[in-house]
């Protein structure tokens, strides 16, 4: 990722900070705010070391946003999300979110989201916790988690929701790893394993490609030898020495 421009920087410190600040507390409902913490108390999922990869309920999502800097003030526009079990897929989610500062033109163009819809959006709390009712007892996934999973977690922070620290998997490490030459994009993944090719940054059709995806990694990896929970913890990606699995 290219480093954060400087005038945002400078336009965040003195301004932007304030005014979602102002802008957020009036939008924040007390209610969901409970709901979310009672929910977060008992957030956890129960893996069994031998249990196997394709006996496991994982959540496939994808975010739509304003950047790629929520720490200074991008947000969510949309969600979108596949619930698999193993590789068959059993549900799917998709909420398109009002966010607290007005929306780039651009990104109307990019995700396909028109201004109507995003005036009708939910809150950033409603759909969090939609999401996490959701997602409940299953493992998230997501190309590249290490863009998705922060992003989740910084705005649930800025949120005032702490301790948010999900269960998942980054397919795009697992793709690294299986693949460490090739360019792991998922672009590049869906048209490698010829499946079909859906309007991109769309948040729930880049969810049901990226689930397709995974799918597909699943079976790769069955192939040299990882079957198990305990079988996929032992590996760890080479790229820059980071591990792709958070349990």
């Amino acid at each position: 990722m290219e480093p954060i421009p400087s005038l945002k920087i400078l336009k965040y410190i003195f301004y932007d900070q304030f005014n979602l600040k102002f802008k957020q507390k009036k939008c924040t409902n007390p209610e969901i705010q409970v709901k979310l913490t009672e929910h977060l108390s008992n957030y956890q999922v129960t893996l069994e070391p031998n249990q196997s990869l394709l006996e496991t309920t994982y959540t496939v999502f994808d975010l739509e946003t304003t950047g790629f800097y929520p720490r200074i003030g991008d947000e969510i526009v949309s969600i979108g999300a596949i619930k698999m079990n193993g590789n068959e897929i059993i549900d799917q989610f998709y909420k398109v979110i009002n966010p607290i500062n007005e929306v780039p033109e651009y990104i109307y163009s990019l995700t396909g989201l028109t201004k109507e819809q995003i005036n009708k959006g939910i809150t950033f709390q409603e759909a969090f916790l939609k999401l996490l009712q959701f997602s409940e007892n299953t493992v998230l996934v997501a190309h590249p988690a290490s863009f998705d999973v922060h992003f989740l977690q910084e705005m649930a922070k800025r949120w005032g929701i702490l301790n948010y620290t999900p269960t998942f998997i980054d397919s795009f490490f697992i793709a690294n790893y299986l693949q460490p030459k090739s360019n792991n994009k998922l672009d590049n993944l869906v048209s490698q394993f010829q499946i079909e090719q859906k309007r991109r940054h769309h948040a729930l059709n880049d969810a049901k490609m990226t689930a397709e995806v995974f799918a597909e990694l699943l079976f790769l990896l069955s192939k040299v030898g990882v079957h198990s929970i305990r079988d996929f913890t032992k590996i760890k990606s080479k790229k820059k020495g980071r591990l792709f699995i958070s349990f």
